[in-house]
């Protein structure tokens, strides 16, 4: 019995072919891009490289599959929220329209936010209006491309996209549209239609709401013949990449938080009642019942990219090994220097949009390494700062850390967040555990895993990262500091230590 899982990122998708005990048989990536016909938009065509990727993969696990073996169950995870509209003919009206990275809304959310209210909007979807929610992108369709939304019939975000064209079934997962903000009603987890009829917009293009784990139909006849897959797999809702990832590394309970070292560095921690907070993303969980917090800092990776660009002084990228060599020379605090990381903002803990990025404390004696080890820095204090505020609500108790993504591969830097936060993080291995995780809820949605399977079979760990206490009494101290900082940035004047 394989499972098959796969991953529609921003940049790449992955899938893999997994067993019951999580061991990959088989994976591949396609790579793709974002097409940015505006400065302000991001988009992806949902046929050529939501569906066409998909294709691509399953065509390719399949080839690798042992003889003899059946797909038990098909996962599918994707960047959100997004959505596509889908005509009555089954096609895409235009390109998809992606999720926070794209900002064509924003006279439509400050018009809905001097109509609605942040009060309301907040109490009835759990979160701030924002570039990362739907129904804002959705009235700008309706206004600038009327005739596409006219003959809209279904919205469907990635996943949705994928699940339909292997069904036939329109869907949104609940944890997706309740990361789209408000529209969705948090507490009751459905559509607000009370909501979306005061913005304007037709419920009826919103299709039916599943959870994760529910197969919501089957492989039919010809998504078989395009794809490879059997005819008559079961196919699950399937969710969001964040929480396809989340489950990677194996978190699913409540006591355990996931570190994703992403473009942007996130945290998402299941929990089982509903804490609304405007600088943190509630979304329901991937079953009845649950529900996930997240903290996001908007640069992560994407941060050490622009400072490997910056730092290229005679015009040649430095390696990010030579870069970590000359860094770990650097003591804790980096002599002083103070990176602030929010480049693109700030959205945890506080949302501060406004908020921008500094370098401070620079003087004569500071190298590269200075200023490459204050960014790593600087991002583990933002860090910080949100782990404290959960901490402070009661959600987080004796947890554990485990961390994903790319940047987690960095020795350094695994090692000053743990310092910084004094808390010790478990580092999962490999670099799919989003599709792993998509493959581990399709097969739960069948009863062949459960939560027990996923935490001692399913996630491999290249071991832990311990606080040094030295370190982390140090950085106590330069925490401090960064904090006065973010409040001078913040507007509110108050003298650094």
């Amino acid at each position: 019995m394989f499972l098959v899982g796969v991953d529609i990122g921003t940049s790449s998708t992955k899938g893999v072919l997994v067993d019951e005990s999580g061991q990959i048989i088989a994976s591949h990536t396609v790579p793709h891009g974002v097409v940015r016909p505006n400065p302000a938009w991001a988009e992806q065509d949902a046929d050529q490289v939501w569906w066409g990727d998909f294709v691509e993969i399953a065509r390719s696990l399949m080839s690798q599959a042992p003889a003899g073996s059946k797909v038990a169950s098909i996962g599918v995870s994707g960047t959100c929220p997004t959505l596509v509209p889908v005509g009555h003919d089954g096609k895409p009206l235009r390109r998809g329209i992606l999720y926070s990275i794209d900002r064509r809304a924003l006279a439509e959310i400050d018009e809905i936010v001097s109509g609605v209210g942040e009060h309301e909007i907040l109490a009835q979807s759990g979160n701030a209006l924002s570039t990362q929610c739907v129904a804002p992108k959705l009235l700008w369709l309706k206004r600038h491309e009327p005739e596409v939304y006219g003959n809209t019939q279904w919205v469907l975000g990635t996943t949705g996209y994928v699940v339909w064209r292997l069904t036939g079934e329109a869907c949104w997962d609940h944890f997706c549209a309740g990361d789209g903000g408000y529209g969705y009603h948090i507490s009751d987890c459905r559509w607000d239609i009370d909501a979306l009829g005061k913005m304007g917009i037709d419920p009826s293009i919103l299709p039916p709401l599943r959870w994760s784990t529910e197969v919501v139909g089957a492989v039919n006849g010809d998504a078989a013949r395009e794809t490879g897959l059997p005819e008559g797999t079961p196919v699950i809702a399937g969710t969001g990449d964040a929480a396809a990832e989340m489950v990677g590394t194996g978190v699913i309970d409540e006591g355990s938080l996931a570190l994703l070292y992403g473009s942007t560095l996130a945290t998402m921690s299941p929990v089982s009642r509903m804490w609304i907070h405007p600088g943190f993303i509630l979304t329901p969980g991937l079953v009845p019942g649950s529900y996930l917090v997240s903290s996001v800092l908007g640069t992560g990776c994407a941060l050490i990219e622009w400072i490997r660009g910056v730092l290229a002084w005679d015009g040649s990228m430095p390696d990010h090994a030579a870069l970590e060599d000359e860094a770990v020379r650097v003591p804790a605090g980096s002599d002083g220097l103070v990176f602030m990381p929010y480049l693109t903002g700030q959205r945890s803990p506080e949302v501060r949009p406004e908020m921008s990025g500094a370098l401070l404390g620079l003087g004569p004696g500071h190298s590269r390494g200075h200023v490459y080890r204050a960014a790593l820095e600087g991002v583990a204090f933002a860090l910080r700062s949100s782990l404290a505020e959960l901490s402070r609500e009661g959600l987080l108790g004796e947890y554990e850390i485990r961390a994903a993504g790319g940047g987690s591969q960095s020795e350094l830097w695994t090692q000053i967040v743990t310092d910084v936060c004094r808390h010790d993080q478990m580092r999962t291995s490999g670099s799919v555990r989003a599709p792993i995780g998509s493959a581990f809820l399709a097969g739960r949605a069948v009863g062949i895993v459960d939560a027990r399977d996923l935490r001692e079979r399913w996630v491999g760990f290249r071991g832990a990262v311990n606080v040094r206490e030295a370190c982390a009494d140090a950085y106590d101290h330069h925490y401090g500091r960064f904090m006065d900082y973010v409040s001078l940035l913040a507007g509110n004047a108050k003298t650094p230590r």
